[in-house]
């Protein structure tokens, strides 16, 4: 086998390895960024809610990732369940709004 071909080889050899090690190390990197994140939404959520209360951004502090975002999901998941009372809230408004004005003008017409 000739020279070159086995530097063609050996490059291409150490090519894939460099992006794959790229790869592998931008996904941590992803994930670690995501990470702190979270913990810097849950740190704003206690200082905004609970006035900066110390206890509670320890107990932010000594989390794990995992129980981090679960408790991202489950405030998430709040937040969208306030969106639809506040909808159905509007709508039974609106509904007991029509039903009075309703009301009213039978009891004119039977007047």
């Amino acid at each position: 086998m000739k020279t070159s071909t086995k530097i063609s080889i050996g490059l291409s050899i150490a090519a894939v390895a460099s992006v794959s090690v790229a790869v592998i190390a931008s996904e941590k990197i992803a994930k670690k960024v995501y990470h702190v994140t979270n913990r810097c939404k849950a740190k704003k959520f206690v200082n905004d809610k609970f006035g900066g209360n110390e206890k509670l951004l320890s107990i932010v502090d000594k989390l794990s990732d995992d129980e981090l975002d679960s408790m991202m999901d489950v405030l998430g998941k709040v937040k969208d369940g306030g969106k639809k009372i506040s909808s159905y809230g509007e709508s039974l408004k609106d509904n007991t709004e029509n039903m009075k004005d309703r009301f009213f003008s039978f009891i004119d017409e039977m007047m």
